[in-house]
């Protein structure tokens, strides 16, 4: 859904610059081809701004450092412009380079939007920057030996922007911090089991190794089943391990509804449903990897 004036207005975003680079974080969104979940409606129209703001940062630096039409060394040159034009927009630097080219221009409206968000909502930059390191750490690792490192990462690459996400929510206690990057662990578990094909495209892993050798298997043999979309029973119960383990950390966001503000608890209702349902759908395939991710690309 397009942002509105409305909500813009609602949110007492009224600069036109800020009205612009906002407008251009939902169009962004509507034009990726990873659209965000449809929990933003269940926001109250003065914090949907906001939201598109903090989802198009995140799509935004995770493109740049897993595009696979560049190597290593172009993606990480690309994301150091982009924490550089973030940290412009921090220190209220507004962009002005009329030959920069139509990506840089986008970047730099993401980043006047994001930094705008993290004024109001009094983000820690620390959290920021740690996300930053998480992603820039796993641009070199291929794949991850346990659990606790997969932990790890995920603490900073989804954790951190779950943070974020609790602070538009309006925490009431002060373990809605927790409850949310469960959440955060438990949805990106998911999208790890759901996007290995891709993943793996790009030469990354995101199952931990002890539980593939817990499965008898190895890093091979995950490789070999994608390319021929055989699923064998070793595999079944890898993606089970991933489910089960995806479905304790939701668990242990259930109450992450009462650790906001009520007009917040609807987005925690939807997106912890969500969650459940996309283990219930995986469990019904027999924790088929392929079932649900449609025909090869």
């Amino acid at each position: 859904m397009p942002l509105s004036g409305r909500e813009l207005d609602a949110a007492r975003i009224r600069d036109p610059l800020l009205r612009q680079a906002y407008t251009h974080c939902a169009w962004l969104l509507r034009r990726s081809g990873h659209p965000p979940p449809p929990w933003r409606s269940s926001l109250p129209p003065a914090k949907r701004p906001h939201w598109d703001a903090m989802i198009a940062f995140c799509r935004c630096a995770d493109d740049l450092t897993d595009d696979p039409g560049v190597g290593p060394g172009e993606r990480l040159r690309r994301l150091d412009s982009f924490e550089q034009e973030l940290r412009r927009s921090l220190d209220g630097h507004p962009f002005r380079d009329r030959r920069a080219t139509r990506s840089r221009r986008s970047q730099a409206l993401v980043c006047r939007a994001f930094a705008h968000f993290v004024r109001e909502w009094r983000i820690p930059e620390d959290s920021i920057w740690e996300a930053s390191r998480a992603l820039r750490a796993d641009m070199a690792v291929r794949d991850y030996d346990t659990v606790a490192s997969l932990e790890r990462h995920m603490h900073g690459v989804s954790g951190q922007p779950a943070i974020w996400l609790g602070a538009l929510l309006e925490p009431v206690d002060d373990r809605a911090r927790d409850a949310a990057i469960a959440w955060s662990y438990g949805m990106q578990t998911l999208d790890f089991v759901l996007d290995v094909e891709e993943d793996l495209r790009l030469d990354k892993l995101y199952l931990p190794l002890e539980e593939l050798r817990q499965c008898g298997l190895v890093r091979e043999d995950v490789e070999e089943a994608v390319a021929a979309r055989r699923m064998s029973e070793p595999l079944r119960g890898l993606v089970g391990l991933q489910t089960d383990r995806a479905r304790r950390y939701l668990a242990a966001a259930e109450q992450w509804e009462f650790l906001v503000r009520p007009r917040g608890r609807e987005l925690v209702r939807r997106s912890l449903a969500q969650g459940r349902m996309m283990i219930d759908s995986i469990a019904r395939t027999g924790n088929d990897l392929f079932a649900l991710a449609g025909p090869n690309p």
